[in-house]
C-alpha cells in the first residue's frame, strides 16, 4: 500500500514544498484535503517518503525517485518550474517550512499558533519565522538506536579495560602444560586458580593484570618465563559485570540505569533516547567523585566519526545533559542547513565547517546575520533586531573575523543562474548548443564556424539574433548570412552574453509553405509546396486520376479551389472543370499559393452537385447545405435552418457570393455581403436581442434574395452569457436547479438559497458531484464558514445532502456484514467487533468516511491504533488476501514475533500514559 500510496505523498510533499509561504505558513486547502483523502498528515507524508528514499530537499535525487514511481513528466517540470521560479528567499523558506526534522512536531505546532496570534503585526519578521522550522543539527541521530552502538555484555574489551567484581576472566594455558578455567572474579576481587591459589585482579588494567598472573603461574609452570619459553598462556574478559549510572538534565528518559561496564557516554545517551532538544550536544559532562571527569562533545562523533574525550564509564557515574548552549542558525547555500550549537571560542568559520562548507552556488559579495540586539542594549523594547551585512570572501581569507552571538541567524547567499560568457546558435547548423564567448568567437560568422559551420539546407536569406537588453527583455534582430558571411558590418554583429543565434533550414519553411487535396482521390494529404507548382502538379500527387477505372467514380465536370485572400481573412473558392485540367486546359497550370486546397468529389453526388443549392453556417439550429428555390429569400433559409439559436448575433449577418466570370480576376473570386438586420436607430441603443428583435431581424431577411452557391454566415453574439446552472438536491428545503448568480459563486451561498437544511439533513455526509466524480469536501465545515471547504461552483454541479442515516456499513472479509448502528465517538475496532471480527487472509482494511475521503489502516495493528473514529454513514472495507501456500511452523520465529508484540504494546501503554 505504500508503494501505491506513493506518488500521491511525492505530489502532496512537493506540492507543499513549492508553493509559496504563506503568511500563517498554513498548508494549502487543496492540498490539505488531498492529505485527508490519503488518510495522512503532513509528517506522515514526509515520513513516507523518507521511507522510500525521497530527499525533498534537493530536488535532483526528488525528481529522479519520481520517476522511478511514474509520476507523469509534464508534472515534475511543472513542479520544478515552479521552484527554480522563486527566489533563493522563497525557496529556503519553503525548504524551512516543510523539511524540519520531525522532533520538533509538537514545539513547531506551538510556535505556528505564536505565529499566527502575531500575523496582524506588521512589523512581523518572517525571516525569523521561516528559520524557525530548520531542523536543530544532531538531535535526529537518537531517533532509533542501531544494535552497533549498543553496549555489549560480552567480551572483548582492550587492554586498558579496569577488571572488577562480577567480571568473569578466562585463562587458556597451552604448550608444556594445557588447561582452560573461567574465573568470576569475587566481591572481594578475587580469582581462583585450581591447583594454584587466588589472586587479587579488581581495579587492574588488563593488559596488567596478564602480565602479573604470567609471572605468578610461572612459579608453578616454568616454563612460561623460559626463554624460549614452553608454555603459553591467554587472559580475556568472557563476561562483563555490569554498572549502574545517573543520566540527568535534559534527556527524555533521566534516572539511573544498569549498563555494561564497557559501555561509554555515546551508549549511555543512546539507552536513553539522546538528549531533547533544549539539552546540549557539546558540553555533556560525566561526574565522578564529586568532580568533573571529563567533557564530551558530541560533534565529534558526528561530524568527525570519534571523539576523544569520551571515556568509558565506572559504577556510580553521573552523566549530566545542560541546557543547550550558543545556537546559531544557518541556512541558504551550505551543504547542511540547520541550527547549530556553538562553544563560546567558535566563530563563523567553524560554523560553516559544521554546515558541510559552502555549495558552489554560494555568493561570496555578502551574507548577512540577523541578531537579536541585548537586553541592555534595545533602545525600543517591540524592536529588538538587527541585520549586518559581511563580505563572505573576506571572512572566509580571514581578512575579518566575525562574533557570533546565541540567537543569530545566518542567511547564504545565491549566484545568479546568468552566465558572463555563453552564447547559443540552434537551427540548420552541423553542432548547435551553446559556445563560450573567448577570443576566437566574438561575431555572428565565428560563432557558425565554430558550430562547424551551416548544413546543406539552411536558409541563409535570414537568421534570428535574439539578445537579452540590461532590463531583462529580449529584442530580435533579423540577419542575412549571406553577408554576414562576407563580414558586413551590419549582420556579421559582435556577440554580447547570452545572444541567441536561430539558423533556419528551407525545411522549416516548407512547413508553413503547404497545400492540400482531398476527396475523391487515392492519396489525399498534405504536400509541400514547391516553386512553380500547379494546380496539375497537385492532382497527379493526389493519385488515382490518370486511371480510366477509377475516373468511373470521380465527377468530372467539377472541382473547386480553396483558397485565402492575401490577407489572409477570408477563404475564397475558385471552381474549375476537373476534366479540362486532367487534360492540361483550364485551370491545371494556375501556380499554387500557400495554403490551396483542391477538393474533388465522388460521382455519387453528381445530381446534388449539378443542382443549385446555397450554405448556412453558424448560430442557427441546423447549418448545412439547402437545396435554392426560386425566389428563395434569406429569410426562407433562416427558417430552413430552423431559425438562430438564442446565442445569435442579430444586428447583421455575412454572405460570401461568387463574382460573375467577367469579374473573377487572380486575386478575388468572390465578394463578401454585410447584410444588415436591425436598423440603423436599434444599432446605436440597447439592442434585448428578444422575440421582438428575432421578428424584426427575420422580417429584413425577407428582402434579400439567395444566389446559386452563396454562403450565409450567422455570427455568435459576443456578449451572449448563458445561464450557469446547478442542481441541489436531497435534505433542503427548496431542491431542484439554481443559476449561478455571479462569478466564484460558493457552495454555502447556494445552499443558503436553497433555504437552509432540513432539520433530517446531514450535511457531513453530502455530496458535490461534479462530471460524474465526487469532489471530495466537507459541506458541513463550508456552512461552518470554513473557507478551504467552501468549494466554487461550476456549471453542471450537483449538490446532495443526505438524510441522517445513522449507520455504519461494514462490508467484505468480516464474520457478519452488513449495516450496524452508529455510536458517537466509536473507533474503527468497534464496528469491527460489531461484525464478529475480521477473517483469516485479512488484506486490507478501507475506511471511507461520509465525506468520501478514503484511506487504509494496516489490518494487522488497527486495534492498537486510536484512530480512526469513524463517522455515521461510513463504509468500512475489509479485502481477502489470496490463499498461498503455508510456510512450515517455525515455533522459535513465532515466539520471537509474539514478544515483538508485547514489547511495542507496552511501549505504545507508556508513551500513552507520558502524553
Amino acid at each position: 500500500m505504500i508503494s501505491g500510496v506513493l506518488p500521491y505523498v511525492f505530489l502532496l510533499t512537493m506540492g507543499i514544498f513549492l508553493l509559496p509561504v504563506a503568511v500563517h505558513q498554513q498548508v494549502p486547502g487543496q492540498v490539505q484535503e488531498e492529505l485527508e483523502r490519503q488518510g495522512m498528515t503532513i509528517e506522515e507524508a514526509r515520513q513516507r517518503a523518507r521511507q522510500l528514499g525521497i530527499d525533498l530537499s534537493n530536488p535532483q535525487q526528488a525528481t529522479q525517485r519520481a520517476r522511478e514511481l511514474g509520476i507523469p513528466e509534464s508534472r515534475i517540470q511543472q513542479m520544478l518550474d515552479a521552484y527554480q521560479s522563486a527566489s533563493p528567499e522563497q525557496r529556503q523558506s519553503q525548504q524551512d517550512m516543510f523539511f524540519r526534522d520531525d522532533t520538533t512536531v509538537w514545539e513547531d505546532t506551538t510556535a505556528l499558533a505564536d505565529t499566527t496570534a502575531m500575523a496582524q503585526d506588521t512589523t512581523k519578521d518572517t525571516t525569523r519565522r521561516a528559520v524557525d522550522s530548520l531542523p536543530y543539527f544532531g538531535y535526529n541521530l537518537f531517533k532509533k538506536v542501531p544494535d552497533a552502538f549498543k553496549p555489549t555484555a560480552t567480551g572483548p574489551v582492550d587492554d586498558g579495560y579496569l577488571v572488577g567484581p562480577q567480571d568473569e576472566l578466562r585463562l587458556v594455558v597451552w604448550g608444556s602444560a594445557e588447561f582452560q578455567y573461567d574465573l568470576p572474579v569475587d566481591k572481594e576481587g578475587r580469582i581462583y586458580i585450581p591447583n594454584v591459589g587466588q589472586f587479587t585482579v579488581a581495579g587492574k588494567q588488563l593488559s596488567t593484570l596478564r602480565e602479573e598472573i604470567r609471572q605468578w603461574l610461572s612459579r608453578s609452570y616454568a616454563g612460561l618465563t623460559a626463554n624460549p619459553p614452553t608454555a603459553y598462556m591467554d587472559l580475556t574478559v568472557t563476561r562483563l559485570r555490569p554498572i549502574k549510572v545517573y543520566v540527568l538534565g535534559e534527556v527524555k528518559q533521566p534516572g539511573g540505569y544498569t549498563i555494561s561496564s564497557n559501555s561509554t557516554v555515546f551508549n549511555v545517551l543512546y539507552s536513553v533516547g539522546g538528549p531533547l532538544r533544549q539539552g546540549s550536544l557539546r558540553q555533556i559532562s560525566v561526574i565522578r567523585d564529586g568532580k568533573v571527569a571529563a567533557t564530551v562533545d558530541m560533534y565529534g562523533y558526528l561530524l568527525n566519526g570519534y571523539e576523544p574525550s569520551d571515556l568509558r564509564l565506572q559504577n556510580n557515574d553521573r552523566v549530566f545533559v545542560p541546557p543547550r548552549g550558543k545556537t546559531v542558525a544557518v541556512r541558504g547555500q551550505v551543504k547542511r542547513p540547520a541550527y547549530y550549537e556553538m562553544l563560546a571560542d567558535e566563530t563563523f568559520k567553524d560554523l560553516v565547517d559544521y554546515a558541510g562548507g559552502l555549495t558552489a552556488e554560494a555568493y561570496a559579495g555578502r551574507f548577512h546575520v540577523t541578531r537579536i540586539i541585548p537586553l541592555a542594549e534595545r533602545e525600543n523594547p517591540s524592536v529588538a533586531r538587527e541585520v549586518l551585512d559581511f563580505s563572505l570572501t573576506k571572512v572566509l581569507s580571514g581578512e575579518k573575523d566575525v562574533s557570533l552571538a546565541d540567537g543569530d541567524h545566518v542567511s547564504i547567499f545565491s549566484i545568479l543562474k546568468s552566465y558572463q560568457n555563453r552564447v547559443f546558435v540552434s537551427g540548420a547548423v552541423y553542432q548547435p548548443g551553446q559556445y563560450e564567448l573567448s577570443d576566437s568567437v566574438r561575431t555572428i560568422r565565428q560563432l557558425i564556424l565554430r558550430a562547424d559551420s551551416v548544413r546543406p539546407d539552411a536558409y541563409l536569406e535570414k537568421a534570428d539574433l535574439i539578445r537579452v537588453n540590461r532590463d531583462s527583455t529580449e529584442r530580435q534582430i533579423s540577419l542575412n548570412l549571406n553577408l554576414a558571411f562576407e563580414d558586413h558590418p551590419r549582420h556579421n554583429l559582435p556577440l554580447l552574453p547570452d545572444d541567441s543565434l536561430r539558423v533556419y533550414s528551407r525545411t522549416d519553411l516548407d512547413t508553413i509553405r503547404q497545400v492540400a487535396i482531398s476527396g475523391q482521390v487515392r492519396n489525399p494529404g498534405v504536400f509541400t509546396l514547391r516553386d512553380s507548382m500547379t494546380v496539375y502538379d497537385l492532382l497527379f500527387r493526389g493519385e488515382g486520376l490518370l486511371d480510366e477505372e477509377y475516373l468511373k467514380t470521380v465527377y468530372l465536370p467539377r472541382a473547386d479551389l480553396f483558397r485565402q485572400t492575401p490577407d489572409g481573412r477570408r477563404e475564397i473558392v475558385v471552381p474549375f472543370n476537373l476534366e479540362e485540367a486532367l487534360n492540361g486546359d483550364g485551370l491545371a497550370e494556375e501556380r499554387l499559393q500557400p495554403h490551396d486546397e483542391i477538393r474533388v468529389y465522388p460521382r455519387k453526388v453528381e445530381e446534388r452537385v449539378s443542382e443549385k443549392f446555397v450554405n448556412i453556417s453558424g448560430s442557427v439550429k441546423n447549418p448545412g447545405q439547402y437545396r435554392l428555390q426560386e425566389n428563395m429569400t434569406l429569410e426562407d433559409l433562416i427558417f430552413r435552418a430552423g431559425g438562430f439559436t438564442e446565442d445569435s448575433y442579430l444586428e447583421q449577418v455575412e454572405i460570401s457570393r461568387l463574382l460573375e466570370p467577367e469579374a473573377q480576376d487572380a486575386q478575388s473570386r468572390a465578394k463578401t455581403l454585410t447584410i444588415q438586420l436591425l436598423p440603423e436607430v436599434m444599432r446605436d441603443s440597447t439592442i434585448s436581442f428578444g422575440i421582438d428583435d428575432t421578428t424584426l431581424a427575420l422580417s429584413n431577411a425577407r428582402t434579400f434574395s439567395m444566389h446559386h452557391r452563396d454562403r450565409v454566415y450567422v455570427r455568435r453574439d459576443p456578449n451572449f452569457k448563458p445561464q450557469k446552472v446547478v442542481t441541489v438536491s436531497g435534505e433542503v428545503q427548496y431542491p431542484g436547479d439554481y443559476t449561478l448568480r455571479e462569478e466564484n459563486e460558493l457552495l454555502s451561498q447556494v445552499l443558503r438559497r436553497a433555504g437552509g437544511l432540513r432539520t433530517t439533513a446531514y450535511p457531513k455526509g453530502g455530496r458535490l458531484v461534479r462530471k460524474g466524480q465526487n469532489v471530495i469536501t466537507r459541506i458541513d465545515r463550508a456552512l461552518e464558514g470554513e473557507e478551504r471547504a467552501d468549494v466554487i461552483l461550476q456549471p453542471g454541479d450537483e449538490v446532495i445532502i443526505p438524510p441522517q442515516p445513522n449507520t455504519v456499513s461494514v462490508q467484505g472479509n468480516v464474520a457478519n456484514p452488513g449495516l450496524i448502528k452508529f455510536e458517537e465517538g466509536r473507533r474503527l475496532w468497534f464496528y469491527l467487533d460489531r461484525a464478529g471480527g475480521v477473517g483469516d487472509r485479512v488484506e486490507h482494511v478501507y475506511i471511507t468516511q461520509a465525506s468520501g475521503a478514503t484511506f487504509e489502516v494496516d489490518p494487522r495493528w488497527y486495534w492498537l491504533d486510536p484512530n480512526p473514529k469513524v463517522d455515521d454513514g461510513a463504509i468500512i472495507r475489509v479485502t481477502e488476501a489470496p490463499e498461498r501456500e503455508r510456510e512450515p511452523f517455525n515455533l522459535g520465529q513465532t515466539l520471537t514475533d509474539i514478544s515483538q508484540i508485547i514489547s511495542t504494546t507496552l511501549t505504545i501503554l507508556v508513551l500513552a500514559s507520558r502524553l
